[in-house]
């Protein structure tokens, strides 16, 4: 019986291994190729922001102190080839670096910043181009 069931098996994988030569038609529906051409489009407009995630490395309610720390940050962390810049986001300027899709990249970021600035922290930013993101 034993034999029965694995000569079985083998003789159905047998039978379905063989591969087989054929054409494959698809009719698409206007209206979908319609939608899909309009969804490239927005996804290639030059002014649209998406959502990211980035990592705030430093804080201050002082825009020139922000300067200067952007400045700091820049050159004590050339080695990540990142852009580093700052943004006003009422009532605080904000110091961030990084663009990522998913939060575990920034959180690979986050660990080689917080050596040097132990206040850094992953955010979700919202104002980021497409072309940013790596």
């Amino acid at each position: 019986m034993k034999y029965t069931l694995i000569g079985f098996f083998l003789l159905l994988f047998a039978a379905t291994s063989v591969a087989q030569n054929g054409t494959i038609h698809i009719d698409e529906e206007p209206s979908v190729r319609q939608l899909m051409d309009h969804r490239k489009a927005l996804n290639f407009e030059s002014k649209r922001k998406i959502k990211a995630w980035s990592v705030q490395v430093f804080m201050s309610h002082d825009k020139y102190e922000a300067i200067k720390k952007t400045e700091q940050v820049k050159n004590q962390f050339r080695h990540l080839n990142e852009d580093i810049d700052w943004f006003y986001s009422d009532p605080y300027y904000r110091l961030y670096t990084g663009c990522f899709y998913t939060k575990i990249e920034a959180a690979s970021l986050l660990h080689q910043v917080s050596e040097s600035y132990p206040n850094a922290l992953i955010f979700k930013n919202s104002e980021v181009k497409p072309s940013d993101l790596r």
